[in-house]
């Protein structure tokens, strides 16, 4: 269980990075980028997430790469993973994406989601204040193979979920409808 919850945690963890606001052609893309760090439970260990998922305005033809990694329990018995795989769905609405990602490679204590994935959730609140990021995130749990290819390009409602805010870093999410 501690595991389960630790994967997700570091999927979750929300993201800094710039993008340009059009696809080819002028064509108007939604997208979610970033990078950041947050804590898994009590401040034991860390994760960090980096992204860039795209989609046209519907989204439809989602394209994208995330990379997690982390450190579940800091120095515990759980052992550090890492994540990496291709964007399956992107559902933008205003400032916040829902994403979800197949993982292609994991390791360590990922290691058995293999070929499975997770959704996550982004909420881009504006740059960092004062040096305090602003921007939130929250997650399912990770899903093995099966369970998650049933779903994998259908992406959840990025209302639906109550955001937790990250410690470090931000979230850029352009929404092309608004």
């Amino acid at each position: 269980m501690l595991f389960t919850l630790a994967i997700a945690v570091a999927v979750a963890a929300p993201a800094v990075s710039s993008a340009s606001h059009g696809g080819s052609g002028g064509e108007k893309r939604d997208f979610a980028v970033g990078s950041a760090s947050n804590q898994f439970l009590i401040a034991i260990g860390e994760a960090r997430l980096s992204l860039a998922a795209h989609s046209d305005p519907v989204g439809a033809q989602p394209t994208g790469h995330v990379r997690a990694k982390g450190d579940p329990d800091g120095d515990g018995p759980a052992e550090p993973f890492k994540l990496e795989g291709e964007v399956t769905c992107l559902r933008v609405d205003g400032n916040r994406a829902a994403i979800k990602y197949r993982f292609k490679h994991a390791d360590g204590s990922a290691e058995p989601f293999q070929d499975g994935g997770v959704q996550i959730f982004l909420e881009d609140n504006g740059p960092p204040g004062g040096g305090e990021p602003v921007d939130g995130s929250a997650f399912d749990s990770p899903q093995p193979a099966g369970v998650f290819e049933a779903d994998a390009n259908r992406c959840d409602d990025p209302n639906s979920r109550l955001y937790d805010q990250v410690e470090s870093g931000n979230f850029v999410v352009h929404d092309a409808g608004s």
